[in-house]
């Protein structure tokens, strides 16, 4: 009998999700106003989104691109901010929160929180279809995480997740969701080369078009020259070096950057990860194997490619946790699956802590397990003759 039964599944994430109500009522409701007890907004990052947007329709998109100019404008509503956070996303961003600098700030903060909420339980749900699944993704760290620091992750999982869902069927419905997710480059790369890899032609296409539109859309709405103050960030923005907190970053370059060595080893091993992670996933949807694998592949694939990742950018792990487990409870378990997954669940809420306390980041450890979990799980399954067609 499998030790994660549904008494476990149940208790469990209750306690994790009790403790969470607790640390988010003890934060929230001690500070005043619209700050929280540290003295951060409510909803935190979310604030520069707000501002962000708030600028662009006061008819100075070009001035989110000025962190003196946004911070004058964060401070005008919140005071002076604890930490200075430049806007390091591209227009066609800026465009999709546009909407909600007509709210007020509490109203925009609940609408983009729990929309996107809405939207990534529903879709983990249709990716394992028990009546467990909401309740282990509410209470899933990364979850958590993501809705403490107001963060687009759900929005990313929505996007990324529905996406994979709709492209064996609606292959156009899916590439166009997959085109979406270019509002953060970066965890967008791996992409078209799984499509051109499973030869994806028609998703390939939408996808592509809906990147493009995306951003033709954004220069006929917010201007040309916002596209030119966003490429004037670019360089300073790749720099990683600039950004701190090592230990709440779950990447290759993070984890080396963290235990002492320098910037040229970070890369360097960080590019072989980028490659071996391009090899992987390229046999895994050349060869046409089943959606439950290579899905997950692809998610894991992201995480480990991307240089630059913070832990609410881990809320899109809910999707591969859920495909291998899933696959795992109706297939049938293969030795430390279930152990792994365990950890993998566990990754946003034990890996920050244990590097900030240790200088040791094990998260692209943990990403790394699951990816051979999902290869091993591949190399079982023969190759699909039909497939590619979408």
């Amino acid at each position: 009998m499998s030790w994660l039964n549904q008494e476990r599944l149940t208790v469990y994430p209750a306690i994790f999700l009790g403790v969470y109500l607790i640390l988010y009522g003890f934060l929230t409701l001690g500070g005043s106003g619209l700050l929280d007890r540290e003295g951060f907004p409510l909803g935190r990052d979310f604030s520069h989104y707000w501002v962000a947007s708030s600028l662009a329709l006061a008819g100075e998109p070009a001035a989110v691109y000025d962190s003196a100019r946004l911070e004058a404008a964060r401070a005008a509503v919140f005071g002076k901010p604890r930490i200075r956070l430049p806007f390091l996303y591209p227009p066609t961003y800026l465009l999709m929160i546009l909407p909600l600098g007509l709210l007020p700030y509490l109203a925009a903060l609940a609408v983009f929180l729990l929309f996107s909420l809405a939207g990534y339980l529903w879709l983990v749900h249709r990716v394992a279809p028990h009546r467990l699944t909401v309740w282990l993704t509410l209470a899933f760290p990364g979850t958590f995480q993501n809705f403490f620091f107001g963060q687009n992750g759900f929005l990313t999982g929505v996007l990324l997740g529905g996406g994979l869902l709709l492209l064996d069927r609606y292959p156009l419905a899916g590439g166009f969701l997959l085109g979406l997710v270019s509002y953060k480059p970066h965890l967008a790369i791996l992409i078209p080369i799984a499509l051109l890899a499973g030869r994806r032609w028609q998703a390939l296409g939408a996808m592509v078009l809906a990147a493009v539109g995306l951003a033709l859309a954004s220069v006929l709405v917010l201007g040309s020259e916002v596209w030119a103050a966003f490429w004037k960030t670019v360089p300073s923005a790749m720099n990683l070096t600039q950004f701190p907190h090592w230990y709440n970053r779950p990447t290759v370059f993070s984890a080396v950057m963290l235990s002492g060595a320098g910037p040229i080893a970070a890369w360097i091993i960080q590019g072989g990860v980028m490659l071996g992670v391009t090899a992987a996933l390229a046999w895994v949807w050349f060869r046409g194997a089943p959606a439950a694998i290579r899905f997950p592949i692809l998610v894991l694939g992201i995480l480990l490619f991307a240089p630059y990742a913070a832990v609410y950018d881990l809320a899109i792990l809910a999707f591969p946790l859920a495909w291998l487990g899933w696959e795992g409870h109706t297939q049938g378990w293969l030795p430390g699956e279930q152990n792994l997954l365990v950890l993998g669940w566990l990754t946003p809420l034990v890996t920050p802590f244990l590097a900030k306390g240790t200088g040791l980041q094990l998260a692209p450890l943990v990403l790394l397990a699951l990816l051979a979990l999902a290869l091993r799980r591949a190399a079982r399954n023969p190759p699909l003759t039909n497939h590619g067609q979408g």
